[in-house]
């Protein structure tokens, strides 16, 4: 654990003199758009005192900035409670570019995990969901700001403590729109921004975890959020994100958000099998389905997805339980079978992209303990 520190009276000093620019910018532009400018004016100081004081000043020159951001607006963003107009009309019809395959980890950075693949990577994977700090200011999407190809960024909504009941009032709306706008100055003009809401949310595991007594708030507030979404950033994509395998006592079908607020279904799939991969495991693991009625193997998912007439991505996937290049090559050839054509608008149950998670050390292929599974990856041609 690492003592508190305090932060130098220098960074306090500046963070002050920023006061008066981010207010200026919140009289100006409203509260979402002024705590949109307050809070980047705070963020960049606690950049800078990064740089000045080293790492171990980042988080307390964070909060900092942040307490200065929020000085500059009256109040913080989430207190505010707002409404908006909930799509009830089809989302847009899109085109698409095929299979586009890519990778998140710190590889994907300098390009290493292209090159380890002998194919640069299409699409990037990040995570801005563990804090209501980062939940706004989308310091994981800032990271690739050189990166102008695809990008898959899971942006939470809840942090611990809050409630999809309090989402469906509309408490986030504030927080969710100043999101909102940041992502699109952050990846306006760049490769297609898919953006996943709560994924997981069939998981126990999370902030944002969904069960039959609150899963009418759970819709509400994902259409809530899906809605800022398609008014602030209409040209990102919504991937809606399960997990692969159901965790809670609802079942995909009663889970489902809506037609209008979903581009793409994209479950995260892992492999949790400690056993090794064979042709029969692999067909019987693909197809296996889950009680309550739920798929959980990647054909049972491509099938759901083709039946809600819905394109097909894997925004997390990857080894869990050991260096399996069996199933590796299981889920390429899947995929490249099912892989969207080109430029087509009719992709229901086509694979639209996918992303492998390079970014802990048991799931690695690059730089991590799964070479033999590494291997057979490199040896195959991923993306159309």
């Amino acid at each position: 654990m690492r003592s508190s520190r305090a932060v130098p009276m220098a960074l306090v000093l500046g963070l002050i003199g920023l006061f008066a620019s981010g207010q200026a910018s919140a009289s100006a532009s409203g509260s979402a758009d002024g705590t949109a400018a307050a809070l980047t004016l705070g963020s960049a100081a606690a950049r800078g005192a990064g740089v000045a004081g080293g790492d171990a000043l980042a988080d307390d020159a964070e909060r900092a900035g942040r307490a200065v951001g929020e000085a500059a607006v009256g109040a913080k963003p989430a207190g505010r409670a707002a409404s908006l107009e909930i799509p009830t009309r089809p989302g847009p019809v899109w085109s698409w570019n095929g299979w586009v395959s890519g990778a998140a980890g710190e590889e994907t950075l300098d390009g290493t995990f292209g090159a380890f693949r002998r194919k640069p990577i299409g699409l990037v994977g990040a995570w801005a969901d563990q804090s209501e700090y980062a939940q706004t200011m989308l310091g994981s999407v800032d990271d690739f700001s050189r990166f102008n190809g695809q990008m898959d960024i899971a942006v939470g909504g809840l942090v611990r403590g809050e409630t999809w009941e309090d989402a469906a009032a509309g408490k986030f709306v504030p927080r969710w729109t100043t999101a909102a706008r940041r992502l699109k100055a952050l990846r306006g003009g760049k490769g297609t921004t898919y953006v996943r809401i709560a994924h997981e949310a069939n998981g126990d595991w999370m902030a944002w975890g969904i069960t039959s007594k609150n899963l009418e708030a759970y819709k509400k507030g994902y259409r809530l959020y899906a809605s800022i979404i398609r008014k602030e950033f209409p040209q990102a994509r919504l991937t809606w994100s399960p997990n692969g395998g159901n965790h809670t006592d609802v079942s995909i079908d009663e889970q489902w958000p809506g037609d209008d607020v979903v581009d793409v279904i994209g479950p995260d799939i892992y492999d949790f099998d400690p056993d090794p991969t064979t042709a029969s495991s692999w067909q019987t693991e693909s197809t296996a389905w889950l009680t309550p009625q739920s798929p959980t193997g990647l054909e049972a998912w491509l099938a759901y997805a083709a039946r809600r007439g819905k394109p097909f991505a894997m925004p997390e996937w990857g080894l869990a339980s050991g260096d399996d290049p069996v199933w590796i090559r299981s889920v390429h050839d899947v995929l490249a079978a099912h892989a969207a054509p080109r430029g087509s608008r009719n992709v229901a149950g086509k694979v639209v992209y996918d992303c492998y998670f390079n970014a802990e050390e048991k799931f690695k292929l690059l730089h991590g303990p799964n070479t033999r599974a590494a291997a057979a990856y490199a040896a195959l041609n991923w993306g159309s």
